[in-house]
């Protein structure tokens, strides 16, 4: 009695449409998994317009030059309160460093890679030139603290620090 002959690795047709269908079916999953993740993840283009954002550069650069000749000073501090809540505390100074008080100051905590968890701060004169607020559940990681100085409907300084909560 003799042994079976082994079985030979025949090349069908069939099988190369198998091999074919499943190559291409986990590149499909994958990308199809990737585009879902980053949709979900990021939030999109930091402007709504880009037209529109092309022509307030113009205002945007008098601005920054009026912002310069003023030659204020803002200091900025965070510090994470035990309950999980962030202590924001802004110093406004004129360029001799003497207190600036009475402003109208807006805050912003921006997420600097997802706008969806942008956070107003509402901040308060607490003594002649220092503006204080408090935010509750803010998330650890990096934020970045936008204060503008307001005088009437204009900006009359904007402040952007990068900050980190633990």
């Amino acid at each position: 009695m003799s042994a079976p002959a082994p079985a030979r690795f025949v090349l069908t047709g069939r099988k190369v449409a198998w091999i074919f269908m499943l190559f291409f079916g986990t590149v499909a999953s994958a990308d199809a998994f990737l585009v879902v993740s980053a949709v979900r993840t990021w939030s999109g283009a930091e402007t709504t317009s880009a037209y529109k954002a092309g022509q307030l550069y113009n205002r945007e650069i008098a601005l920054a030059r009026a912002q310069e000749a003023r030659g204020w000073t803002v200091q900025s501090t965070v510090a994470r309160r035990p309950d999980g809540a962030a202590l924001f505390s802004v110093e406004l100074r004129d360029p001799s460093g003497r207190p600036l008080p009475g402003r109208t100051l807006d805050a912003t905590l921006q997420r600097p890679a997802d706008k969806r968890g942008d956070r107003v701060v509402v901040l308060r004169e607490a003594s002649p030139g220092t503006y204080a607020g408090v935010a509750d559940g803010i998330a650890a990681g990096q934020w970045d603290l936008v204060v503008d100085v307001v005088e009437g409907d204009e900006r009359a300084y904007r402040r952007k620090t990068r900050v980190v909560l633990r």
